[in-house]
Parts: structure tokens; sequence; C-alpha cells
């Protein structure tokens, strides 16, 4: 795989030019970055850490030293659990090449060398990395901020608050449908939300005319009603899969 620098600053630009572009498709290309980030655990913690290391601030060196060692450890104790993630991420990025850029970012690439290229020839090179990324932690107030503040504002959002729109842990099967519906291209998607509409409708009619509780068939009314609505977007996808699962 590519270095996770590549992939952190690609998704940054990603939600960047698409919110100056639109604000719905900003919304769009923010819904489908989280539900990655729903997918894997270890790229909500990559995005997390690299975002912390980069904005952190510590008031001496030693506390920023402590800091850094940590991070820099658990980030090379979990760097395997990326590649189930990757042909999400590079699918996501191809998809989307008109508004990615892969910027280039000094403290990504620092942490990317000391957390990727861990080799007896590249200790010097790591060790000046790390001493890099301490005084950039424990100087950050008397540096000039010359970067677009865009970026970092909206990808700290994202790594800040994913909990917020993805509440709780996800099952193996919902891992796949996630992963399954993430990597559809536009014809199959079409294809196979109208299969799931068709029998999410024709269960819940089954079960409408089952029913002898007035309230519960309202319900099964209202939620029948609602599917009849929904678009082939790749969310409506999940929330009608999951409606069958739920019905099974």
């Amino acid at each position: 795989m590519k270095n996770f620098s590549h992939y952190k600053t690609s998704l940054d630009s990603i939600l960047e030019n698409s919110f100056k572009k639109d604000k719905i498709l900003f919304k769009n290309n923010l819904s489908v970055i989280m539900g990655a980030m729903k997918f894997s655990q270890p790229l909500r913690e990559f995005f997390t850490l690299y975002n912390e290391i980069e904005s952190k601030e510590f008031s001496s060196k030693d506390e920023s030293k402590s800091y850094l060692t940590e991070a820099l450890n658990f980030l090379k104790e979990n760097k395997s659990g990326l590649n189930k993630v990757v042909p999400i991420l590079d699918k996501i990025i191809d998809d989307r090449k008109e508004l990615c850029e892969d910027i280039d970012n000094n403290v990504y690439k620092k942490i990317d060398n000391i957390v990727f290229n861990t080799n007896i020839k590249n200790l010097q090179t790591i060790a000046e990395d790390k001493n890099y990324l301490c005084e950039n932690m424990s100087n950050r107030k008397t540096k000039k901020i010359t970067r677009v503040t865009n970026p970092k504002i909206l990808s700290k959002v994202l790594s800040k608050h994913y909990k917020e729109a993805y509440e709780g842990t996800l099952s193996e099967s919902q891992k796949n449908i996630l992963k399954n519906t993430l990597l559809m291209t536009e014809d199959t998607l079409n294809k196979e939300f109208k299969n799931i509409k068709d029998i999410a409708i024709n269960t819940l009619n089954n079960l409408i005319s089952e029913s002898k509780e007035d309230e519960l068939s309202i319900k099964l009314v209202e939620v029948k009603n609602e599917i009849l609505t929904l678009n082939p977007t790749k969310k409506s996808y999940i929330k009608v899969r999951g409606l069958v699962e739920d019905l099974k």
C-alpha cells in the first residue's frame, strides 16, 4: 500500500474542494468517507493521530516527546490493520480524481517515514524526523501558519465526530455490506438498489397483510412509503439493505 500521508491528504483535499464547489457534493463525499471510517477502526485511528501530531501544542519538548513516542508506537503496531480498507480508499480517491490532490505535507511525510520505513539504514533519518515533530509540537505558537486551514478543519471534524454519525460497532455481516456498497459502480448500485428495494417492499406488504395490530400496520405502511421515495444512493442502499436484514 501507499504510505498513509497519500490517503490522508487525498481525503482532506476531496473534502475541501467539494466543500468549495457544492454543499450537496460535500455532504455526499463526507458520508462516503465516514462510511469507510465506520468500516475500519485502524483508519479512524490513523486519521485521528495524524491530525493530532500535526496540530497538538505542548509547553515543552519533553511533553511532546512523551506523547509522540506513544502515538508512533501505536501507529507502528496497528499499521497492518489498514490493509483491508486500502481497496476502498483507492476506489474513493479514483472516483474523485477531479477533486483530489496529493498534497505535500511535511509532517505527514515524516510520520510515514517513521511508521512505515523502519530499518537499520534509516535510523538516523528517523531520529531527525522525530526531533522535527517534537520541535513542531512544542514551538507551534511561535510559527506563522501559512497552509490552507480548510482541510485541517474538515478532517478534524471528520475524525472527531464520526462516532456521532455512526454509533456502536458493526458485525462482520454489516462490515461486508458496507465494504461492498462503497466499492459499487453506479450501474451496479442502480441494479442492486432496485433489487433490494423490491425485496423490502414485498416483505413489508406481507407483514402488513398479516398484521392484526393497527399501530404496527400504520408503522409498517410509513416505512414502506419512506422506502418508495428513496433514490438509488449508496446511503439509501445501506439503509434498505439493513432493514431487509432486520426483517428476516
